[in-house]
């Protein structure tokens, strides 16, 4: 299991990809990609780095199971949109709902916390 510094880690990863994803989609992309996957591409940039977010607040409350799930998530839908808009093939785009399911969930999950703890009832 990873410690906090690593879940950090992580999410620093993930903003500077972020970042990343931003420069080439607005500097080397801007000719090359056309119709929605211009917009595509931005979408998965900015769901990326919300998400690197996402995972520092996880990596920081010590909620890793949540992050985890934000992780494999955001890989999911991030991968998937990406690659449609560079062209890749269109079952991809039956892949990008699982993820982006699955970042609602850890966000959710991430705002619920653990399960609340009921008093077992009086006998």
């Amino acid at each position: 299991m990873l410690s906090r510094i690593g879940w950090s880690r992580i999410a620093y990863g993930m903003a500077a990809i972020a970042v990343s994803c931003g420069a080439v989609g607005s500097h080397l992309l801007d000719d090359v990609l056309e119709g929605n996957a211009a917009n595509q591409w931005q979408i998965a940039t900015r769901m990326l780095f919300w998400h690197a977010l996402g995972l520092w607040i996880c990596a920081s409350t010590a909620r890793y199971r949540q992050g985890a799930l934000m992780l494999i998530s955001v890989l999911i839908f991030c991968g998937s949109v990406f690659s449609l808009s560079l062209g890749g093939p269109g079952w991809m785009g039956m892949v990008a709902p699982l993820g982006g399911a699955g970042m609602v969930v850890s966000w959710l999950w991430l705002a619920v916390g653990k399960a609340p703890e009921w008093p077992a009832p009086a006998r």
